[in-house]
């Protein structure tokens, strides 16, 4: 592998979390040559991504707003912006092209290019989305009911590229942003120019707010902010509290000075580049902060952070990639809520008070990796707090650090992280048992009686099992058909219109559950992004598919009958 090109057009943060990938492919790849294009809109943040090699932004937005002004044709302007935007790019053979995106645009992207090998959404020729990825496969369908997105995106970044045996499953579990080439540029002194700018001492110590979030419910409230601040200051006079966030949290930013009305508060909000967002979070003491960009900053360089979360957003999915972070949680059923919830009644943002955060922000302070125990103190306060750690097999995991009672959405999720967890490493029936238990000690007795729920959901599972089990029969009917009368035309359209027929059941039985649903819902992605147009090899993939999903089914069900087995004892 000698050129490698990589497309990421998410967002920031999803493009921190990226580099775990970029690691790995240097430590497999060592002499590779890797391109990265990205979004001209998070230009800023080139500078301190590593181990990539050639970085180059393009104008998505401005391509999408020229298209939609030609009204869709190919004008002039339109080609001569596509031919600015791919120069450079389509004229290099490439060994392998990764596309990390997910949206219309992003699809395209691999069709066009000069690969041997794609990895990532694509579209074929008849321009049906298709997947060559089992992760990237994973991702594509998480996306479409993130209730059910129980793996981490570094994870899933990372995983897209396998190694082989003799290089022992090597996984990098860690996010990074370098400085190094900045620093240098400006003579070891850039963190200096940019503390001093902003009035920040060297002898002061940093609390960070990042008040910011894409969506109004990920946002905690700005007068619980202002009381924390208050807290702070009022605790230690070497203590500034610097207030994060971008153009649009200006009037928030404003709204908390004017309350806390201190000196020692730093509001700069709208007012940073990147650069110094980066520079900012890596002096800080500590950062309190939503699921955001600036998370994910914090974590890639190492600084101590407190994470809120509330509405809806999903830490399994996007939580702190490091171990022994603190999350906090509201406790509510209601989160977290489906996207694009409208909700008119966001108790959650209520319930974690002001004087729990500054409590555990003391803890934090204090103890690098001794305050779990202090946590349980929040034991029904309203709120749940998690600790992050990697579990056995080298997944992000986190575990709530408070005794509760186990709940079914809780259980299923735990279920069906480890049910992917042991598919995607390949260890299929070796469940780690240590890993359940290391779970259930977590809770105390059990809201109802999940026995009965679980079982019920066990016989959907033997019913989707018998169905795989159908169109595997079927598929080896029309694989000997393809070898000994390829062109018996009746035949073909019966053992076709029998798996149509067994893919919609399939979806039908699914649907009942989240997270069958999500099973399934790869297995449409897989069986969509068959490369065969011939009967031989449509009917082999069709084979394959079916048995991945049997294989699937199988592994859920027994980590689900272990834990049957296990919460008898809670």
């Amino acid at each position: 592998m000698k050129n490698i090109i990589i497309l990421n057009l998410t967002r920031m943060g999803d493009l921190i979390q990226s580099t775990a990938l970029f690691k790995k492919i240097k430590l497999i790849y060592p002499e590779s040559r890797v391109k990265l294009i990205i979004s001209k809109e998070f230009e800023e943040i080139a500078p301190f991504l590593p181990y990539v090699d050639e970085i180059k932004p393009i104008d998505v937005t401005g391509l999408s707003e020229l298209l939609k002004a030609n009204n869709f044709d190919l004008t002039i302007d339109v080609l001569k912006a596509l031919a600015d935007m791919f120069d450079g790019i389509l004229q290099v053979n490439y060994d392998l092209a990764v596309n990390l995106s997910h949206d219309e645009f992003s699809v395209y992207f691999l069709y066009i290019l000069n690969s041997l090998k794609n990895i990532g959404i694509s579209v074929n020729r008849e321009g049906t989305i298709i997947s060559n990825d089992e992760m990237i496969a994973y991702i594509f369908s998480a996306v479409k009911n993130r209730k059910v997105s129980v793996l981490n995106l570094v994870d899933l970044y990372e995983r897209t590229i396998k190694t082989n045996k003799t290089q022992n499953k090597q996984h990098v579990n860690k996010i990074y942003l370098d400085t190094k080439k900045i620093d240098e540029e400006h003579d070891g002194n850039k963190e200096f120019e940019v503390l001093k700018k902003y009035g920040i001492e060297e002898s002061d110590n940093i609390v960070s707010f990042a008040i910011g979030a894409s969506t109004e419910l990920k946002k905690w409230r700005y007068d619980y902010f202002a009381e924390l601040a208050k807290m702070f200051l009022n605790g230690d006079i070497k203590t500034k509290v610097v207030l994060l966030g971008a153009k649009y949290d200006v009037k928030a930013g404003g709204f908390i000075e004017s309350i806390v009305a201190n000196e020692r508060l730093i509001n700069l909000t709208g007012k940073t580049s990147v650069a110094d967002l980066v520079y900012i979070v890596r002096r800080s003491n500590l950062l309190i902060t939503h699921d955001t960009g600036t998370m994910h900053i914090g974590v890639a360089v190492g600084t101590k952070l407190i994470v809120i979360y509330t509405g809806n957003v999903g830490f399994l999915e996007t939580g702190p990639y490091a171990e022994n972070r603190l999350l906090v949680i509201p406790d509510i059923g209601c989160f977290p809520c489906d996207f694009n919830l409208k909700c008119l009644n966001p108790v959650c943002q209520g319930l974690i008070k002001p004087e729990y955060i500054y409590d555990m922000s003391l803890m934090v302070l204090e103890k690098e990796n001794d305050y779990a125990q202090k946590l349980s103190d929040y034991k029904n306060s309203g709120i749940i707090p998690y600790l992050s750690r990697f579990d056995s097999k080298k997944f992000i995991d986190y575990l709530p650090a408070v005794k509760i009672k186990l709940n079914f959405k809780d259980l299923k999720l735990k279920i069906l992280k480890l049910s992917l967890e042991h598919y995607y490493e390949g260890d299929f029936w070796k469940i780690d048992e240590n890993e359940i238990e290391l779970f259930l000690d977590c809770f105390e007795g059990i809201e109802y009686n999940l026995s009965l729920d679980i079982k019920e959901e066990l016989k959907s599972v033997e019913k989707l099992i018998a169905l795989c089990k159908r169109g595997m029969s079927e598929t080896k009917k029309m694989i000997n058909l393809a070898l000994k009368d390829p062109f018996n035309s009746k035949k073909i359209e019966e053992y076709t219109c029998k798996i149509k027929s067994i893919d919609f059941e399939l979806k039908y039985l699914s649907s009942v559950y989240d997270d069958l649903s999500l099973f399934n819902q790869i297995h449409v992605i897989n069986q969509n992004s068959s490369v065969s147009y011939d009967l031989f090899g449509f009917a082999l993939d069709s084979l394959k598919n079916y048995s991945m999903y049997k294989l699937q089914l199988n592994i859920f069900k027994k980590v689900s009958l272990i834990f049957l087995d296990k919460i008898k004892n809670l």
